[in-house]
């Protein structure tokens, strides 16, 4: 079954960065769709609608061109020795590009800002594990809250 074009245009909509839609809320879409707000509640819960959606979504966000924007990003992290989370940057970009060695492997060297973490200073060292462990604890915080 088609969608029809009001339901075309709301798939749109809630693609649309928040900040960047236009009407700025549902309720105003509804109003200029000329449907209930609760007509468009409804379409978010009907299988036809939400397979759109989800396609539409995928198509957006698997872009080779959003892709590379955010490895450029990640890879800009990775490499700012200043970014307090460059290591965890640079452990997802080769992650995600595939070099870093599979899991289960009992030793991983890791190379910051060009060089091997035995090269770095006993404060760098300290630094750089007090940064992780405040991020672990923040996620732990987070994920119990």
């Amino acid at each position: 079954m088609a969608l029809s074009d009001d339901q075309n245009a709301f798939v749109q909509w809630l693609l649309t960065p928040k900040d960047e839609r236009n009407p700025r809320t549902q309720a105003a879409l509804a109003e200029r769709l000329g449907v209930s707000p609760t007509m468009l509640t409804s379409w978010k819960s009907e299988a036809t609608f939400l397979e759109r959606w989800n396609a539409e979504y995928l198509s957006g966000v698997g872009s080779p061109e959003r892709k590379s924007a955010i490895m450029e990003t990640l890879y800009g992290t990775a490499t700012d020795p200043d970014d307090p989370k460059h290591v965890q940057a640079a452990k997802s970009y080769f992650e995600i590009e595939g070099s870093l060695a599979p899991k289960g492997r009992s030793q991983l060297d890791i190379t910051v800002a060009s060089r091997p973490t035995s090269e770095l200073s006993d404060a760098e060292l300290e630094r750089m594990l007090a940064a992780k462990a405040g991020d672990e604890l923040g996620r732990r915080r987070d994920a119990s809250a």
